[in-house]
């Protein structure tokens, strides 16, 4: 949760959105419930009343966010202030979800994602906080997620249980006397997934050094080195003294009666505690007196390139996040100082050739963090690397920054800001006061960014960027440059020494102690297989199938004629904002060009015009627009894998009154840029050849899924070829090889775009309300008369299918294992009592099996409409042992048994995953959809019918097309190298993603 993301937060400009506390009723410096209110005011941003009070009995902070949103939320947070990287706060996290003393089952959390109408469920750790989300439409679910929590967070079975840790941290696991001991746990695979990041390696040796004094030093989510370092006695220790109420902070959000939360937060909860007298508190890092410097590696396989391959970083402490000005000008500054086209480190760097692509990075905490890295870069370009960003950032301080560029982001910042386009607003008003709350004791900071926004906007008038630059990173030696290289075979060392330091501590246990560790290990396998009792389970608070609707929600679309196209609009009110998408098939390339529209898309906005330059672009983009993006999306018509309707879309987002301006500027894109400049199209693929080579380190199970699909399904092949293995080599050959190939790759992209952008190919989409749309087919019009008309000529793209059952060997410490086919081809339909089955396998067999057992960070399924079945792990430990998992899915059908409250539970987890909270955008996307797809009211009726009718005897009746699904023997492994050599065997062969 350090990372400031998109996520910003946003505020609503909705007018239904108002207040729903009587004013008259609560009065500062009154008593309510055991709470007395603290501060009470209207907080234009959120457009609702605000009330933080505090608890008079155990001094626990609440504020209430009074909005009139259904979408109702709690959430619980402590500060948490771990010392060490034994990921404490982490498996705390996990573990006290695990059983409390009012709900005794194994893992409430995982009753609730079975049966409840939950929009959100969810816990996370940060640096400097864990935190407790549940959100629900439904107010009776609402505050069962409530009680839930609550007792989860101040009552968990911890205190009793030593084998919560043991699952959910770390155990030492031992299966017969011959066997090796090795360590299992959740949170220990789970972070040894997330360490196979190179990323997260290099965030985590740069608040190492950066702060070797304070929490923000340490890995709160654990360094899976040291996870097995935490002893049971640390563990509860940890809870004792960071999950008292009085270092808790409340955040009740939506339109749920006040005087009730109150009062049952304060009778079932708050009312049973004392004071404490313990703060908590994190000390300020000690300022260095010089930058520092450090080189550290990261593994790759084996025989791995190691040239470009180097991640170069500067590092910057800069303020804390409560002055939030200053925390705006950052946020300006990532992308005038480099992530903008044309800012100023960015240019020199490019022109320096100095790594492949460069990001900024500014992160919020008590002591806020400046990056900016470098990636695919050498070793050797590390003086020359910090030379050139202070150059650049030096000039930019002294001869000031482009106004223009600065408008634009300013004008792109503050309408992300007001928005307000989430359902799950309540979690945006948490991380945006949080931090606040937490360091300066007032949500309210945080919350109210108007007037540090108008602030911050005086950087048009103003040296206050320039300012910012010189004394937060030009005159700052609280400061790092870092080097992190790739180390070959690092990962077998650490395996290596981890195996040694198992056997050693075998070794070291007598007879007498390895008979108890193997009779432990069952034991805790034993646990972990028992199921519930019906008792310990009636104790968790259930909806009745009478709560649920039995209505479905449709989204109608207009479709209209506009200067000679297809229009489809969505008509619902949007604050006067237009979300415009302008689609062209991509079927009109013949199947040799479907990856350079990917690529296409990739460059589309970045390239010099005929009127702009990039970068002159790239400011009119800001200005004028609140978003414009091109990329490759497929709908399935009639939903069926075989029946793809791939779309280069184009989408742009603006005020009503800025339509004509933003189609001009589309336009520009469309039909102006200037493909056939070699130099600024080798620096855009070169970059984002950098950001598929990151991605396809980071989403293992993306790239498994994805080249599953490929092997017997038309829209699995589209996707290899255009986000999959296949993609990354294309992208991969033409960065590479840009010099030789450039010819050849500007005239594949020049008629990628001839074909694709013509008027007989085009079908325009807009979400907005009547009233707007005149201004948006005004702007349309004009478009539309500057794009070239061509006949239609599609394209037959005759796929050759193969079960390549492929092993893909990476760094990583842990597998991605998928297994699935396409039961349409099998000769079976759709039912909706599938949802059910993939509820009932995802979240009891497969989340018991191959995440609570297997030690995975994730198990689950997948059955969609279009007739795709996978069995999937995450993080996990294990390979060959998840596949003879999937394929005991029969008999665990087989043998199922569930009574009518278990099967409402399920039908209740279902439901939830259909329904919830939607922005009119993403109604409007949602409308869509189902045109290209030719969904109708009826199918979403039967489909929604047939969930609410599953019985038992449905689940069991479908062990058939799992059995033949699993017959077909599809599977794909992301995964480490050694690993995938160890079961060889199983592949059709093992693919080497550095090859």
């Amino acid at each position: 949760m350090r990372k400031k993301t998109a996520l910003i937060v946003l505020t609503v400009l909705m007018s239904v959105l108002i207040s729903c506390a009587p004013k008259e009723k609560y009065q500062e410096g009154n008593s309510y419930h055991g709470f007395t209110l603290v501060e009470k005011k209207f907080v234009n941003e959120v457009n609702a009343e605000c009330l933080l009070f505090k608890h008079d009995k155990s001094g626990a902070r609440l504020l209430k966010v009074a909005a009139n949103d259904p979408n109702k939320l709690f959430n619980i947070a402590f500060k948490t202030v771990p010392e060490n990287d034994c990921g404490t706060p982490h498996i705390m996290e996990h573990s006290v979800l695990n059983g409390s003393k009012n709900f005794p089952v194994k893992s409430p959390f995982d009753v609730l994602v079975k049966g409840s109408l939950n929009t959100f469920l969810n816990a996370m750790t940060g640096s400097d906080i864990t935190t407790y989300p549940v959100a629900s439409m439904n107010n009776k679910d609402y505050f069962n997620l409530m009680h839930v929590y609550l007792d989860a967070v101040l009552n968990p079975l911890i205190y009793e249980d030593p084998r919560i840790l043991e699952q959910e941290g770390w155990h030492h696991e031992l299966e017969s006397k011959d066997g090796d001991v090795v360590y299992k746990g959740v949170v220990y695979n789970e972070m040894k997934g997330a360490y196979s990041s190179p990323n997260r390696e290099l965030d985590y040796q740069i608040n190492k050094i950066l702060f070797p004094d304070n929490t923000y030093g340490v890995s709160s989510g654990g360094y899976p080195t040291e996870i097995p370092k935490l002893t049971y006695e640390a563990f509860i220790d940890f809870h004792k003294k960071f999950y008292h109420p009085g270092n808790s902070y409340i955040l009740l959000y939506g339109d749920a009666d006040l005087d009730q939360e109150l009062a049952f937060i304060d009778s079932e909860y708050l009312s049973k505690y004392e004071l404490s007298d313990q703060t908590v508190e994190i000390p300020l890092q000690k300022p260095f007196e010089a930058m520092k410097e450090a080189e550290k590696t990261y593994a790759v396989p084996e025989g791995a390139p190691t040239q470009d391959q180097t991640f170069l970083n500067l590092s910057f402490v800069a303020g804390q996040s409560t002055d939030r000005v200053l925390s705006m000008s950052f946020d300006v500054l990532t992308d005038a100082l480099v992530n903008h086209e044309s800012a100023p480190v960015r240019l020199a760097l490019q022109e320096a050739g100095i790594g492949r692509d460069v990001r900024a990075s500014f992160n919020e905490a008590k002591q806020n963090v400046f990056e900016i890295t470098v990636q695919n870069a050498n070793p050797e370009d590390k003086d020359k690397f910090r030379e050139i960003v202070f150059s650049a950032m030096e000039k930019a301080a002294n001869e000031g920054f482009d106004k223009t560029m600065v408008e634009g982001i300013l004008n792109r910042m503050e309408f992300n800001m007001k928005e307000g386009n989430t359902p799950q607003k309540g979690l945006m008003y948490l991380m945006q006061s949080y931090q606040t709350w937490f360091f300066a004791d007032d949500p309210f900071v945080g919350l109210e960014f108007n007037a540090p926004l108008e602030e911050t906007k005086k950087a048009l008038t103003t040296d206050l960027l320039e300012n910012t630059v010189k004394q937060y990173l030009l005159d700052n030696p609280h400061s790092l440059l870092m080097v992190l290289k790739p180390e070959p075979g690092l990962q077998a060392k650490i395996s290596a020494a981890t195996e040694e330091e198992l056997k050693a501590y075998k070794a070291s246990l007598t007879e007498e102690q390895i008979d108890e560790l193997i009779g432990d290990t069952q034991a805790l396998i034993e646990y972990q297989k028992k199921e519930d009792t019906p008792e310990a389970l009636a104790s968790i608070p259930m909806l009745e199938r009478s709560d649920i609707s039995s209505e479905v929600e449709w989204f109608d679309v207009k479709k209209q004629e506009v200067a000679g196209i297809d229009v489809v609009q969505y008509d619902e009110f949007t604050n006067d904002i237009l979300y415009s998408n302008l689609y062209f098939d991509v079927r009109v390339l013949p199947a040799e060009l479907i990856s350079y529209a990917k690529l296409l898309s990739s460059v589309m906005g970045k390239l010099n015009t005929e009127n702009y330059s990039f970068g002159d672009l790239d400011n009119a983009l800001n200005i004028n627009t609140g978003g414009f993006s091109t990329y490759l999306t497929t709908y399935l018509e009639d939903q069926s894998n075989e029946n793809i309707l791939p779309k280069f879309a184009v989408y742009s987002k603006a005020t009503s009154e800025k339509a004509g301006k933003m189609f001009e500027l589309v336009n520009e894109v469309i039909n102006h840029s200037k493909i056939n400049d070699p130099e600024r199209l080798k620096e855009l693929i070169t970059r984002h050849h950098a950001r598929v080579d990151s991605d396809i380190k980071n989403n293992g199970l993306n790239y498994a899924m994805t080249r599953l699909t490929s092997y017997y399904s038309k829209s699995g092949m589209y996707n290899e070829k255009t986000q999959g293995l296949d993609y990354y080599r294309f992208v991969s050959d033409l960065a590479e090889n840009f010099d030789a190939k450039s010819d050849e790759i500007i005239a594949n992209l020049e008629k990628t775009a001839a074909l694709l952008f013509s008027k007989e190919n085009l079908i325009a989409t807009i979400t907005c309300s009547e009233k707007d749309f005149a201004d948006y087919s005004a702007g349309l019009e004009s478009f539309v008369a500057a794009v070239k008309e061509a006949p239609l000529e599609w394209q037959d793209w005759d796929f050759d299918y193969e079960k390549k059952n492929e092993g893909l060997e990476s760094a990583s410490k842990v597998q991605y294992v998928v297994k699935g086919y396409d039961f349409k081809k099998l000769g079976y339909e759709y039912d909706g009592k599938m949802r059910v089955l993939n509820q009932v396998l995802s979240t009891d067999w497969l989340q018991n099996q191959v995440r609570v057992i297997g030690g995975a960070y994730g198990g689950f399924a997948g059955i969609s409409q279009s007739g795709t079945v996978y069995f999937a792990s995450y993080r996990d430990p294990n390979l060959k042992e998840t596949i003879d998992t999937y394929d005991k899915t029969p008999g665990y059908l087989d043998e199922f048994e569930a009574d009518d409250n278990t099967m409402t539970r399920y039908i209740i987890g279902t439901i939830s995953r259909m329904d919830g909270p939607k922005t009119a955008s993403q109604k409007g996307n949602l409308a869509i959809e189902y045109y290209f797809e030719k969904t109708t009211p009826e199918q979403l009726k039967a489909e929604r019918k047939a969930v609410l009718a599953t019985t038992a005897d449905d689940i069991k009746g479908m062990k058939k097309l799992v059995e033949d699904v699993l017959a077909q023997d599809a599977i794909c492994v992301y995964g480490n190298e050694e690993k995938v050599k160890e079961n060889a065997g199983l592949f059709g062969s093992v693919v080497s993603l550095t090859e």
